[in-house]
């Protein structure tokens, strides 16, 4: 008796077809990408204490730096969270990426015009990453929500005080990528808990 006719009476499986399926959520795409976070953070920390150290007193040089720092920060709002507030980031990123490039473009610009600027960027993106942060409410959302609120208040002051030095301009922006970078790490190492 062959092996063959011994298993007649048994189904036999059969490929159909082939395919690959693969499953991820949220959690394992942040643990993925927790390092990006981490390494933005750096990155605008470094920018911020570089500011806050004032070895550049030009406002133009302010207006370019304080612009790459919104273009990188407006990008990173794309990529970053999961479906949760997606429309309020991708508001609030292009609205930063857009800043951003004014001033980049325009970094002539008096120090009146680079505050206001300013100030309406980081107005409306921190209302919107704190409204984003809490309709999600993820890990480390009260971290983000905090960072919103400053960024928010820092904006109005902007707005409200728009002729001061260039050295009380130079804090405020340092002190808001110094708040975004701490923000950006924590954000980052609780991902790679999660």
């Amino acid at each position: 008796m062959s092996a063959a006719g011994g298993d007649q009476g048994r189904p036999r499986p059969e490929v159909v077809s082939e395919s690959v399926v693969v499953v991820t959520s949220g959690q394992s795409l942040g643990r993925r990408y927790w390092g990006v976070l981490v390494a933005l953070g750096i990155v605008a920390l470094v920018f911020g204490v570089l500011v806050l150290a004032n070895i550049w007193a030009s406002i133009q040089l302010v207006a370019i730096f304080a612009g790459l720092f919104l273009v990188f920060a407006g990008v990173l709002q794309f990529f970053v969270g999961g479906s949760a507030g997606r429309g309020k980031r991708i508001f609030s990123g292009v609205l930063a990426v857009a800043a951003g490039l004014l001033l980049i473009f325009w970094p002539d610009a008096s120090v009146k015009t680079v505050a206001i600027i300013i100030g309406v960027a980081f107005l409306v993106w921190g209302i919107a990453v704190a409204v984003a942060a809490i309709s999600a409410r993820g890990e480390g959302s009260g971290v983000v929500v905090g960072f919103g609120a400053v960024l928010a208040v820092i904006g109005l002051i902007f707005i409200l005080w728009p002729g001061p030095t260039v050295s009380l301009l130079m804090i405020l922006v340092g002190l808001s990528a110094v708040l975004f970078g701490i923000s950006c790490i924590v954000q980052g190492l609780a991902l790679r808990k999660a």
